[in-house]
């Protein structure tokens, strides 16, 4: 891996951090919630604790944004496949991830962007052109290389 690499994904690393750390700061989180029910045995009350669900997120690389699974019905044919590691190439700006493969923003909504040369590791192909990521997001294999551009 380049020493240029590293830098730049620790950079982004470093940044997300101090978001989430940001994000968190002056707020109280509620954990638990306790209510009393009677038991049938007496008249004395047992307390039950409740937490909140969580949900695993996923960070994806636009300045270490964090957002959530994805969770769109697959409607379209994929071809799962080795994950492998392949890089943004081709591009002027961003490449934009979605949540579905397709461009229509109503239908895939653009969930985060990527930059050229960006690792990105691929575990499937759509019967469309698509490229399915490790997070469950959708990038256009058109911008998708097996080499690292220079």
């Amino acid at each position: 891996m380049k020493r240029s690499s590293i830098m730049v994904k620790a950079l982004v690393l470093t940044m997300a951090c101090s978001m989430v750390f940001a994000a968190g700061c002056g707020k109280k989180k509620k954990t638990e919630e306790s209510t009393e029910i009677p038991t049938e045995e007496s008249s004395e009350t047992t307390p039950i604790v409740t937490t909140p669900p969580t949900t695993e997120e996923t960070t994806l690389q636009e300045y270490g944004m964090t957002i959530a699974p994805n969770e769109i019905e697959v409607t379209w044919k994929e071809e799962p496949m080795e994950a492998k590691v392949m890089y943004v190439s081709g591009i002027e700006k961003y490449l934009k991830v979605r949540k579905g493969p397709g461009t229509d923003d109503s239908k895939y909504p653009v969930v985060s962007k990527l930059p050229n040369g960006t690792d990105v590791i691929i575990v499937a192909k759509t019967d469309n052109g698509w490229y399915k990521t490790q997070d469950g997001f959708y990038v256009s294999a058109e911008f998708i290389k097996d080499t690292k551009p220079s």
